[in-house]
């Protein structure tokens, strides 16, 4: 990848006056990211794509929709700063550098275990659902291990390619080929009878709330704000529900607890979210999560660019193959556990 552009350019781009100093760079897993500290304050900006256009562009246009209806709703998130010139939405591109996008900069702390978040979890998500409903079942997103749709025809040809190539994986794959081609007709056949379906954010995870200060109430306290929509979109929403609140109740613990599950899904539904049916197929979202990994790890060990990546990604692929077994398992356990909890639904 190529540096960054100069903080001068990019300040100039977004008209947030003169910068006070360099761009710097800030961790996040799926674009770049940097800190730029400006006269008028300081902004997070973020690289989508280093050529001129954005190939996702129409993804990333209704992702920015949604994001715009969610900050009229009142939901708790960040509003974008709009470049003076834009190339579409609040995306400006910069000659030579990609497209991007700023915000304003928000200071934070990560989530903690301890953040008794679930209420506001379970409104802020609600909120998100009434934004808007789909007539039609959507087509399943990368979340659900099965975007294209991904015939099960193509983890045998994987398969093929491994054994041709002599990956370390090939045998453990062949293991588990019946398993992977179970999940994937699970996934298709739960997501296809679980509506409503709605233009949601679709990466509701702990990664993406920071608790934000703030004086109000006469003291110091701790705000969530949810972040991220850049991959917002078509979803089913009980199958959403019912993985956010297991995902938000795990933290800091190796299985979800109840009471927060039931805690959340509660002020979910008395918020005007839709009902969340108690079935012990509701987490279907965590599995296809873990083929979606598996699939990209796979691609990766097949075609590699170098012999780092190559070792990386057989390493990656057998390990996730040797523990599907036992995070299949452990996903309809707590799918079980939950099915039978008393609350809503």
């Amino acid at each position: 990848m190529s540096g960054p552009p100069a903080a001068e350019l990019v300040a100039e781009h977004f008209g947030l006056g003169p910068a006070t100093g360099p761009m710097v760079p800030v961790r996040h897993v799926s674009q770049e990211t940097w800190r730029l500290d400006t006269t008028s304050g300081s902004a997070l900006v973020k690289r989508f794509w280093e050529g001129p256009e954005v190939p996702w562009r129409a993804d990333l246009e209704r992702a920015m929709d949604i994001e715009r209806q969610a900050l009229d709703a009142g939901v708790d998130t960040v509003e974008p700063i709009q470049p003076p010139a834009p190339q579409f939405g609040a995306a400006a591109a910069i000659d030579g550098h990609g497209v991007f996008r700023a915000y304003p900069y928000l200071e934070h702390r990560p989530l903690e275990s301890g953040d008794e978040i679930a209420g506001w979890l379970g409104t802020t998500l609600a909120r998100i659902h009434q934004l808007q409903q789909l007539a039609e079942t959507p087509a399943l997103s990368w979340w659900y291990g099965q975007f294209t749709p991904l015939p099960p025809e193509r983890w045998n040809e994987w398969l093929g390619e491994g054994r041709a190539q002599n990956r370390p994986w090939a045998a453990t794959l062949a293991d588990r080929l019946g398993l992977i081609h179970e999940l994937g007709a699970r996934i298709l056949d739960v997501f296809s009878a679980t509506g409503p379906y709605v233009l949601t954010h679709r990466d509701f995870e702990p990664w993406n709330v920071l608790m934000t200060p703030t004086g109000e109430g006469g003291g110091a306290a701790w705000r969530p704000v949810l972040i991220d929509w850049d991959v917002a979109g078509p979803d089913s929403a009980p199958l959403e529900a019912a993985h956010v609140a297991t995902v938000f109740a795990m933290r800091g613990r190796d299985r979800p607890d109840v009471a927060l599950v039931r805690q959340m899904l509660t002020a979910y539904e008395e918020a005007g979210g839709h009902r969340v049916p108690r079935r012990p197929d509701l987490l279907v979202r965590l599995l296809g999560m873990r083929l979606s990994k598996l699939r990209q790890w796979v691609e990766v060990a097949l075609s590699p660019t170098g012999v780092e990546s190559a070792e990386r990604a057989d390493r990656e692929v057998l390990d996730r193959l040797e523990r599907l077994p036992a995070q299949v398992a452990d996903v309809t356990e707590y799918a079980r556990v939950l099915s039978r909890a008393p609350g809503p639904g």
